[in-house]
């Protein structure tokens, strides 16, 4: 936000202060200064007259000139286009000091030159508010221009110095003119005088506005008739340049000028181009709207537009169309003052890619309380510059509560927070000095009326920012922290993330973090564990960030797709993050694996395949001695993300733990991975450490050695190995373990029936098995399978 001290001036008395002083005062209340600029730093300047201009003898573009300074006559060779006898002209006297250097006195091509005339550009004005003409040649002066008059800088309107102003979000009411004069004129206890303005209207409008919308809840409108659309004053063109804004025309100057002073955008509308007497906002339109800066730009359902027949004539806080736009044949026009929804013009105007003055205030939100005296500011300065003769009483749409915030406080309260020990004097006075009302309570309670342009302050706790920002941080004494000593270390859940961390790591794995938003598409891919309602963002920086996963798998995949396409042919990544839904936080991992694992450099490369995360996860199940009798693995089925047969979906007493396996071949070309054979796992971390298990028990090798008996058997296809294990193991305490090496189906198999071999080993800590201890058991494990599974064994 630029200020200009010279406006600032009309509002608060700055006699006695340096705009260091004010910088100062104002960044150590909370409002910094960034950078302290003047228009113009030239020196030695005089308005002076050309009496004399000859061609130089010696070049085909230069003049010889003789310039009547009022108190001597200078001879100044000049090689501008426009310089001519009579003109009056910026002569730079020899010691100026211009932005491009100091000014001597030199010989050039044989004739003296005791100076420079000079035009705005080299005075430090910013060419793109110059014309052509301006920039090529020197400066033309009016004809009544004071020769001799050395003040030239406040001539011109460049004797000005501009505080550039970084605000914070929660101090949108300083990018008012009008508001930095009242916070200036409270620093440093001056005056403030801000005008107020009555609309005295000569008719009554027969035009209407209003809103179909919650997002604007005020609207208020004025009709100027007979305006004359021309080039705006010096005076006015002079401040909008020290507030780094063009001049355009008179009306849209009158617009920005406004703006600065109130803060608040106003809009002008061609009153004979709108097809009906109305303006509404609405936000149910899908429609394309050229602008006017000419780009034609596609509003959505949700975005605020103003209409008048159902056609936009304006994006509501942002820019107006192009079709109702004010231009040099106007002669009525429609004065808008509105209040649109902070985050609904941020959206709009982020979606769009389209940023302007308007939509900058209306994001950080204004004050709602201001309209009729933002239109009485522009119905007289319309009147005054654009000649308008005749205004309409405002037109008026108003849902605004207009009451003022009362906030009950104690002084106790503010010095107990602050830590400080003002009277209640004090501090009485400086929420009075910021215009503020107190209503005393008691000796201690008061009763705080806001006015109406803070709109930041809303609690007792800005109150006592306000006290401190003004009085100076330099009040609260130093004191160390009350810290109690305790016993640093990694909660129970850290410490069981870092296990698993390192685990992974001594394996050759890569740590990735990835984002916690994701798109549309995306979100709604892998949610296998996590299936609860997610979080969504009202208003997305993006359409890539705009919903809070359940899942971390996808944003696996996204990644290793960016490594495999920058041409990382083999790797293994792992992510441990937090996933939230509208339910629950829990920790998830996701881990992936692409391409080939090597056993010597770059030979034997073997691809890696669902056995591989298999693997991880039964090594993360033991870290935790998670017994093999509470996980199920079944086969996930009825998937499109998932190959069908190489991929399992495991239980942990019951409850989704993990999904693991190979990919489905459209899946592989939806990320870009189908020549690279990935394979990955997500795992809910959460549940498996809040799972109870036992502590791992010491157990001797047997000194005994093991037998080992075969069986072949048929068996239902849909009995699981698992199940079978399970059952088999406990049928005697001599079996140590059961494992599969054969499956057939086919041929001498009815269809429905699978033939699977095993292999059970038996064992004894205590002695070598005999005969009849092997044939209990061979007979327990039969009667087992026949009763159980209704298998047959096969001779």
């Amino acid at each position: 936000m630029l200020v200009s001290l010279k406006e600032i001036g009309k509002y608060v008395d700055l006699s006695g202060l340096t705009p260091e002083e004010i910088a100062s005062r104002l960044t150590f209340s909370g409002i910094e200064v960034e950078e302290i600029k003047h228009l113009s730093s030239a020196t030695n300047l005089v308005i002076g007259q050309v009496i004399s201009c000859k061609p130089h003898k010696d070049s085909d573009h230069l003049h010889v000139t003789k310039v009547d300074i009022g108190s001597e006559v200078l001879d100044i060779v000049c090689g501008a286009p426009n310089c001519r006898e009579g003109l009056k002209v910026i002569v730079a006297q020899v010691g100026a000091k211009l932005p491009g250097g100091e000014i001597k006195k030199g010989e050039i091509r044989g004739e003296t030159s005791c100076g420079m005339l000079c035009a705005l550009n080299e005075l430090g004005v910013d060419p793109k508010f110059l014309k052509e003409e301006q920039i090529k040649g020197i400066e033309e002066l009016p004809e009544d221009a004071p020769v001799g008059e050395t003040n030239v800088l406040g001539y011109l309107g460049l004797d000005d110095t501009i505080l550039d102003l970084s605000l914070l979000a929660n101090r949108s009411d300083c990018y008012s003119l009008y508001n930095v004069a009242r916070e200036i004129g409270a620093l440093f206890k001056r005056k403030v005088e801000i005008p107020t303005y009555e609309i005295n209207g000569t008719f009554k409008s027969d035009y209407v506005t209003g809103s179909t919308s919650e997002k604007c809840d005020e609207f208020y409108a004025l009709e100027v008739r007979d305006v004359t659309i021309e080039e705006s004053p010096k005076w006015l063109k002079d401040i909008l340049r020290s507030e780094n804004i063009r001049s355009i025309n008179n009306i849209v100057d009158v617009g920005n000028y406004v703006m600065l002073l109130t803060g608040q955008p106003i809009h002008m509308y061609d009153r004979d181009k709108l097809e009906a007497k109305e303006l509404i906002v609405r936000d149910d339109l899908e429609a394309d709207v050229v602008a006017l800066d000419d780009k034609t730009y596609h509003l959505q359902k949700g975005d605020l537009a103003v209409t008048s027949n159902g056609k936009v004539g304006c994006i509501a806080g942002v820019m107006g169309a192009k079709e109702v736009e004010v231009d040099v044949a106007t002669k009525n026009i429609l004065i808008e003052v509105a209040r649109f929804h902070h985050a609904s013009i941020r959206k709009t105007s982020s979606r769009l890619g389209l940023i302007s003055d308007s939509s900058q205030r209306f994001v950080k939100e204004i004050n709602p309380h201001q309209s009729l005296d933002v239109l009485g500011l522009a119905a007289k300065l319309v009147k005054e510059i654009c000649e308008g003769k005749e205004v309409s009483s405002p037109i008026v749409f108003d849902k605004v509560e207009h009451k003022h915030k009362e906030i009950e406080c104690t002084y106790t309260y503010i010095n107990n927070r602050l830590g400080t020990k003002f009277t209640n004097e004090e501090i009485k006075d400086v929420l009075l000095a910021l215009h503020f009302e107190i209503k005393d309570l008691s000796n201690d309670k008061f009763l705080c009326v806001v006015p109406f342009y803070r709109i930041d302050v809303n609690e007792k706790a800005d109150l006592s920012e306000e006290v401190i920002r003004y009085l100076g941080f330099d009040h609260i004494e130093s004191s160390l922290p009350y810290m109690e000593t305790t016993v640093g270390g990694l909660k129970i859940e850290e410490s069981k993330e870092r296990a698993v961390e390192d685990y992974l790591l001594s394996n050759g794995f890569y740590e990735i973090l990835t984002y916690t938003l994701l798109n549309d598409k995306d979100v709604n891919m892998f949610n296998y564990i996590n299936k609860e309602e997610r979080f969504s963002i009202m208003n997305p920086l993006t359409e890539d960030r705009k919903h809070v996963r359940t899942n971390i798998l996808t944003s696996m995949l996204r990644c290793m797709e960016y490594n495999f396409n920058h041409k990382t042919l083999d790797f293994k990544l792992f992510e441990l993050s937090p996933v939230q839904s509208k339910k629950s936080v829990e920790a998830h991992l996701s881990v992936g694996l692409v391409g080939k694992e090597y056993e010597y450099a770059k030979m034997n490369g073997r691809a890696y395949n669902y056995y591989d995360v298999k693997g991880i996860l039964d090594n993360i199940l033991k870290m935790f001695n998670i017994q093999e009798s509470r996980v199920r693995i079944d086969r996930l089925s009825g998937t499109s993300e998932f190959h069908p047969t190489r991929s399992a979906i495991v239980y942990l007493d019951g409850k989704v733990l993990a999904v693991l396996g190979e990919l489905h071949p459209e899946i592989k070309k939806e990320f870009s991975l189908d020549r690279a054979n990935p394979v990955v796992m997500e795992m809910n971390l959460s549940l498996l450490f809040r799972t109870k298990s036992g502590n791992n028990k010491y157990s001797a090798i047997s000194p005994f050695p093991t037998v080992t008996r075969d069986y072949s058997f048929v068996i239902k296809d849909d009995v699981k190995f698992i199940d079978l294990r399970r059952e088999i193991k406990k049928a005697s305490s001599l079996i140590k373990n059961v494992e599969i090496f054969d499956i057939y189906k086919g041929e001498h198999v009815a269809n429905g029936y699978q033939s699977l071999a095993i292999t059970v080993s038996l064992e004894s800590a205590e002695h070598t098995l005999v005969q009849e201890e092997i044939a209990q058991a061979d007979k327990k494990i039969m009667e087992v399978i026949a009763s159980k599974f209704n298998g047959e064994v096969r001779k």
